[in-house]
């Protein structure tokens, strides 16, 4: 076949050029036979890296390539979570390798963030991984024939898709210069210079404010100012304006009097995050507010009594909205969901969780610090896992089911306990993620506030929520949304679909606008009634089976189908972990037991059901270990297995094992056919989010992130 140079990038930067075109007549050299001549590579590592690189992108193998093969093979121990230590060397040249291979199409974005994550557990001393990814990260944007900002702009990308750690961008100057690019005419820009002054001043925020209107500064600021200096900013313009403000309200003024004012104020100042909008005019905050409006029985009753002393101020100071925003702050894709509802006088937070696959929370706007309310439709970490971070400042409610609530804090505290942060970003000050601390997670605990199904409560001025089953998980609802007439109904993650734990969801159509949960659109349907038979039949014939599952909803759903087929009542059935502490917590029953603590080893009629669905660690990966080399054993996976981690390794042939893979797939999403007909079916705008899908369906937005709708009411 030969070397096929369809795969080497065309790019028109000299150095890299001259690298791939050395490095395709090392692989043609290596493929007579010849041994490849001795030397460094753009990263130090061995010459014939990149030729090997090019040989496996084109199907090719070479004898005379033995160094790159061992460290190839050191590589998949990597991806297969098999070494036990690895020097920072042998990752480094690794990681060079699998760099190289995403380049060429060996390897996908997936595979080189998960590269860059194992470094974080296994690698203490971080600092020369950080120098090695800003140099690969030019080195790849240069191969896109990318310059200037432009090239800067995709570093940004990379650095958050990631989930590196921030850097200052005139670090980038001498990385670039390395390959030929000279960057120092944009670094030397008045946005950059401006955000590098205030990174390495942050005592003197407010002399930088001098001159300067909010709207100039989160211009020039909001792609490289780090999110918490970003708040303090937002902060102490607030304090400025408020009182700029209540010098411009006359002192016989009444509510809608100050309200005006106060706005008028706001749009002469440059106090607003673009030029269409104004932020919200919130009273409450003046230091000599008019005399408040009477609040309405009716309202008052509505408010949930636990929310009253938070919430009382922002009605009794409101005037009727006349605009609404919806703001997309996560959730286009799947992974840290965060919408904002944004109405004249505050709003309200629609989930704000935490990416599992990057540690990232929602995108960070200035209205995020404005809200009355914060309203959790259920307890996955990708939609409650922010919160932590968010109550660093916030001291607001956040309102849920009662089960969510308690599943929230589990799953908040487990997520301290393994890690969450990882270093080095939980170091970093002005990285959001450091936020995440046991004290802001006990101020979580202290601040909910329960939400009854099909019961509407006012939880912010003129935002009246009810919510309704989402059949998604225990606890889990749809939030149908009223604005002074305009009715928004945000799914959160909903199932349609009739589950052994659920009878599927019934969500109104006939709103203004519908948000959903687009996970399985345009996929295959999946079938529950083939899916329990095929349980069944691994069970007949295989012990012990361990089945790893999601904590929340996915155990309990196979702990319930095993109860079904009368396996419960035959077998040893064992729930583990925090598989287990869920289960109680909700309610679910069943003929099975808990995890005796003297019990080390699995036998032939146990049934182990552990969290740790994607088989990353806990009991699930132990007792594989075990019996990975037991042919009468047997592992069902039955969830989604992101890339490269454990469990989509064993499924896909990565991890050697002589034990019966195999994979039951259902899901607590709508299926594919099911979500169509649904959709199809409502009326008004159309928005998908929290999908994998990247082709826009006809009649269906997607939105971007940070994006924003504006309604009239």
């Amino acid at each position: 076949m030969g070397i096929d140079k369809q795969k080497i990038p065309k790019t028109d930067v000299p150095i890299i050029r001259s690298q791939f075109k050395q490095a395709a007549a090392d692989a043609e050299t290596a493929l007579k036979g010849k041994s490849i001549r001795k030397g460094e590579g753009p990263f130090g590592e061995p010459r014939e890296l990149l030729a090997f690189a090019i040989l496996e992108a084109s199907g090719e193998l070479s004898q005379t390539t033995s160094t790159a093969q061992s460290i190839a093979d050191r590589m998949m121990e990597v991806f297969r979570d098999a070494s036990p230590e690895i020097s920072v060397a042998d990752y480094l040249e690794s990681a060079t390798l699998c760099l190289y291979g995403f380049i060429l199409e060996t390897y996908n974005e997936e595979d080189f963030r998960y590269f860059y994550r194992y470094s974080l557990s296994k690698i203490r001393n971080h600092a020369s991984i950080e120098s090695w990814l800003r140099k690969a990260i030019v080195f790849y944007g240069l191969c896109k024939n990318l310059r200037g900002r432009a090239l800067l702009d995709e570093f940004r990308h990379w650095i958050r898709y990631l989930g590196a750690s921030a850097c200052n961008h005139n670090l980038l100057v001498e990385v670039c210069a390395a390959f030929g690019e000279d960057i120092r005419s944009v670094v030397a820009e008045p946005d950059f210079r401006f955000v590098d002054s205030l990174q390495r001043h942050p005592q003197y925020l407010e002399e930088a404010m001098e001159g300067r209107s909010y709207l100039d500064v989160r211009n020039a600021t909001k792609n490289w100012l780090q999110d918490v200096m970003s708040e303090k900013l937002l902060r102490l313009y607030q304090k400025r304006m408020y009182k700029l403000a209540q010098d411009n309200i006359k002192q016989d003024a009444d509510v809608a009097e100050a309200y005006d004012a106060v706005r008028s104020t706001f749009k002469k100042a440059g106090f607003r995050s673009d030029r269409k909008g104004v932020f919200p005019v919130q009273l409450q905050k003046l230091s000599t507010p008019p005399p408040a409006e009477a609040v309405d029985p009716v309202v008052f009753e509505m408010i949930p009594q636990k929310l009253r002393v938070n919430l009382l101020p922002s009605v009794a100071y409101s005037t009727k909205t006349k605009t609404v925003e919806i703001i997309f702050l996560g959730g286009p894709r799947i992974g840290r969901s965060g919408i904002l509802l944004k109405t004249d006088t505050g709003g309200v937070l629609l989930d704000y969780g935490l990416s599992v696959a990057n540690q990232r929370i929602p995108e960070w706007v200035p209205e995020l610090e404005m809200i009355d309310t914060v309203l959790i439709s259920h307890a996955h970490l990708d939609h409650v896992g922010g919160l932590p971070v968010l109550y660093d400042n916030y001291d607001g409610k956040w309102c849920s089911t009662d089960v969510t609530g308690a599943i929230a804090m589990s799953l908040l505290e487990d997520a301290l306990k393994v890690g969450t942060p990882l270093p080095p970003r939980r170091r970093d000050r002005w990285d959001s993620i450091s936020k995440f601390r046991q004290r802001n997670i006990d101020k979580i605990t202290k601040n909910h506030v329960r939400l009854e199904v099909g019961k509407s409560s006012e939880v912010g001025p003129g935002i009246v929520a009810t919510p309704i089953d989402a059949s998604h998980i225990p606890g889990s609802v749809s939030f149908l949304i009223d604005i002074e007439g305009v009715k928004i109904l945000y799914t959160g993650d909903f199932n349609t679909d009739q589950s052994i734990l659920f009878p599927g969801a019934n969500l109104p159509t006939d709103n203004d606008v519908t948000i959903f949960d687009g996970t399985y659109w345009g996929r295959q349907d999946f079938n529950r009634a083939e899916v329990t038979a095929h349980v069944a039949e691994i069970i007949d014939s295989h012990g012990p089976v361990i089945i790893p599952s999601f904590a929340v909803g996915r155990s309990q759903e196979m702990l319930m189908i095993l109860e079904s087929i009368g396996v419960t009542k035959r077998k040893n059935v064992i729930v583990a972990g925090l598989a287990e502490k869920i289960t109680k917590l909700v309610g679910v029953k069943g003929n099975w037991q808990g995890m005796k603590k003297n019990k080390v080893a699995l036998e032939k009629d146990d049934i182990l059901v552990a969290g740790g669905g994607m088989m990353s660690g806990g009991l699930a990966r132990y007792h594989f270990k075990e019996h990975s080399k037991n042919p009468e054993a047997a592992i069902i996976l039955c969830g989604y297995l992101a890339p490269r981690t454990p469990g989509w390794n064993l499924l896909n042939g990565f991890e050697p094992h002589k034990c019966d893979v195999e994979y039951a797939r259902i899901s607590a999403h709508s299926s594919a056919s099911h979500l169509q007909q649904w959709v199809k079916s409502c009326g008004g705008k159309k928005i998908m989010v929290h999908t994998p899908s990247k082709k826009v369906p006809r009649g269906i937005m997607m939105p971007d992130y940070k994006q924003k709708i504006i309604l009239s009411t």
